[in-house]
């Protein structure tokens, strides 16, 4: 089974018709309160309306005095309460239906949760015991319930903490995997919760390899569960005065182009999905000084959700600014105009020169283009004087350029030249 395409209308934040394919695996991504959540409500809503629980039944069904006969095992003619006899038989149920495999998925989240947990599964299999049961429905496999047996304790997993939940989802989805389940849809929202970087990044490669058989559906705040290369399934949501809106990317998905965004891979730049508006740049020079200029001017960066990414060369703006461009995200470009990226012979056969052209062609409404007479440095020497910019590196010497240029941003003396105001005025402008 898999959700190829969603129509939503009149749900929640969702006003007008909201249309949508959805990718294999889709991140669902967007600020606080855009409705990113009500695509899973209204999936959720979907998959659980034909599910009945005893929660649909009157008080009566409930109440001790309502009685009825029963016969139990031994053929004996009992009177128990209709609830009481609705339990024992799904606890009958659950003693039929728990197979050998039934017994080994056990295992299997047992195993992955206490090594989620720091302990190891061999030597510490007596520390925590886990067990499944049902509880109100009547449909076994829609209703069965994780416990936690701990010595003399017996624990709902949905009453422990925050972490050690997670670690659970984790060790579930991991023995889903183990048994190389398919067809499955997993709705997620936030994954990324209560955990870790390096445990971030491992969940993530989880729901990847899980998605090569199965539709994974999550939402998230994380630029690691997000990647440059697999742009195509982001789902950007943001809301307007009709309501929650999504948006997809429409630049074409080639091997070609995977591959040359692979090489850049840093979940730095994943942040670009993020943010309201977008700072493009070269290289480490400007992506460390350009922060330390915003704080003079009162700027938090962070706070007004601008992002300063570097792209890792000139050569690769052209990649980044398409991707921002195909989800709507206001960019500004920072590029040199005379770049390392370019040897002496590109630039005598006119290759940099046409390169900067193109560049330039990329401004439209969402986009805005600053070239840097010759580089950066060049720049900042022009506006501050010779004189003033040797003084300001003399005092940083044995620094590499980036380091340097952070810390003269960061001098009290070098002020903030107008040529980098005017592009952080306008990362907060509107």
């Amino acid at each position: 089974m898999r959700i190829s395409r969603l129509h939503i209308e009149n749900f929640r934040s969702i006003q007008g018709p909201l249309d949508l394919d959805v990718p294999q695996i889709a991140a669902i991504v967007g600020a606080n309160n855009t409705g990113k959540s009500n695509l899973l409500a209204a999936l959720e809503k979907v998959f659980n309306s034909r599910w009945l629980t005893v929660n649909v039944f009157d008080d009566a069904f409930r109440r001790t005095d309502n009685v009825i006969e029963c016969v139990d095992p031994s053929g004996q003619s009992v009177s128990r309460s209709r609830k009481q006899q609705f339990d024992i038989l799904m606890q009958s149920m659950m003693d039929l239906l728990h197979t050998d495999e039934f017994s080994r998925l056990e295992k299997s989240i047992k195993d992955n949760a206490l090594s989620q947990l720091g302990f190891d599964p061999v030597q510490h299999a007596d520390k925590l015991d886990f067990y499944f049961a049902p509880f109100t429905s009547l449909d076994f496999y829609r209703a069965i319930k994780l416990f936690i047996r701990e010595g003399e304790f017996t624990i709902d997993a949905t009453q422990l903490g925050g972490g050690v939940q997670n670690s659970l989802v984790i060790a579930i989805l991991r023995a889903f995997e183990e048994r190389r389940k398919h067809g499955a849809i997993f709705l997620i929202e936030e994954p990324e919760m209560y955990m870790h970087p390096q445990m971030q990044r491992s969940l993530y490669r989880t729901l990847r390899d899980i998605g090569t058989t199965n539709q994974v559906i999550y939402t998230t705040h994380s630029p690691h569960f997000v990647t440059i290369p697999e742009y195509n399934e982001v789902v950007l949501v943001t809301k307007d005065n009709d309501g929650t809106k999504t948006r997809t990317s429409s630049l074409p998905i080639t091997a070609q182009r995977k591959e040359k965004l692979r090489k850049e891979l840093d979940p730095e730049r994943n942040e670009l999905f993020f943010a309201k508006k977008l700072v493009l740049v070269e290289g480490d020079t400007e992506k460390l000084a350009f922060p330390e200029y915003a704080m003079k001017l009162k700027i938090d960066l962070d706070r007004e959700g601008v992002t300063v990414v570097e792209v890792g060369g000139k050569r690769n703006l052209p990649e980044f600014v398409n991707i921002a461009k195909s989800f709507g995200i206001k960019t500004a470009v920072c590029y040199d105009e005379d770049s390392s990226d370019f040897n002496k012979d590109d630039k005598n056969a006119g290759k940099e020169a046409a390169f900067n052209a193109d560049l330039e062609n990329l401004k439209d409404g969402a986009t805005t283009i600053w070239k840097f007479s010759k580089r950066f440095e060049d720049e900042l020497r022009a506006a501050l004087g010779e004189k003033k910019y040797q003084e300001l590196c003399q005092r940083y010497p044995s620094q590499s350029k980036p380091i340097r240029q952070r810390l003269i941003a960061n001098d009290l003396e070098s002020g903030v030249p107008d040529f980098v105001k005017n592009i952080l005025e306008w990362s907060v402008a509107n």
